[in-house]
């Protein structure tokens, strides 16, 4: 989106006008924007390198004329997208970050099928094949595909666990839903981040006052190398983080990655 509100002076911003707000009332008022047009939650996106100027995006953002606008952005069919739109496509996580996926796998391995085409049910009596897939795509799919999230399509996690997406993808709105130390796939978007005294960075959800994520100091290098980005390009991001959750004396969630592997960023 090309504009936001901020609810907090009742304002309607462009993202250069946000952008060269004093950074201490841009940290303020980006957690009080909205679209102007529906009133759905909005977040602000710094200029990226690749060009594309400062904005506004809103996750969801259903039945709004800048929701379409904006989805334009979104995924475009290809292979990768139709083997996740296949309900019976059996999902397995490459962790390996670049490695070339593998798209026809066993046709042997569980998992049912159905038509193809934008259905995520995974209901059916034919076997299909195992679609190997990298975590970017997943999270794209995330984003762009609400279908995909409440599906019956199943998603192995190798050597961990495997469930069905709707059992395991958890937005950062639901994590108080999730039961403590059992292994998720949360996503949203990033707010804003922060250093904690012991060098631990605070990845800060849209839901900034319940749930965070905790990225280890010996895990902050690694994180940023391994999806090529810096801290500060993290705000307005959107991250997909295979973890656990505990509570903090606070009272506040804390999402706790299970590896720097088991995550992905986009960026878009």
């Amino acid at each position: 989106m090309d504009s936001a509100r901020c609810t907090v002076n009742n304002t309607d911003y462009t993202g250069v006008g946000f952008a060269a707000l004093p950074e201490a009332e841009r940290a303020d008022y980006r957690r009080h924007l909205v679209c102007v047009m529906c009133g759905t939650k909005a977040y602000f996106r710094k200029e990226a390198s690749s060009g594309q100027g400062p904005c506004f995006g809103a996750r969801p953002h259903a039945n709004c004329v800048l929701a379409t606008v904006e989805s334009a952005r979104g995924m475009g069919g290809n292979n990768e997208e139709n083997a996740l739109h296949n309900p019976g496509t059996r999902i397995v996580l490459d962790e390996a970050q670049g490695a070339a996926e593998i798209v026809n796998g066993d046709p042997g391995e569980p998992g049912g099928a159905g038509a193809g085409g934008r259905r995520f049910t995974g209901d059916g009596g034919r076997p299909n094949a195992v679609s190997r897939k990298r975590l970017g795509p997943l999270l794209k799919t995330l984003i762009y595909e609400p279908a995909f999230r409440t599906s019956t399509v199943y998603v192995e996690i190798p050597g961990r666990d495997t469930r069905p997406a709707r059992d395991l993808f958890v937005n950062f709105s639901d994590v108080s839903q999730c039961q403590p130390h059992t292994l998720y796939g949360f996503w949203g978007v990033i707010y804003d981040t922060g250093y904690g005294n012991d060098g631990t960075l605070w990845v800060n959800t849209g839901e900034w006052e319940d749930v965070s994520v905790a990225i280890d100091p010996t895990d902050v290098a690694p994180f940023l190398t391994r999806h090529k980005t810096t801290v500060a390009n993290l705000d307005g991001a959107h991250i997909l983080v295979f973890g656990t959750t505990f509570k903090a004396g606070s009272g506040k969630q804390i999402i706790k990655p299970s590896s720097v592997q088991l995550t992905a960023l986009n960026e878009d």
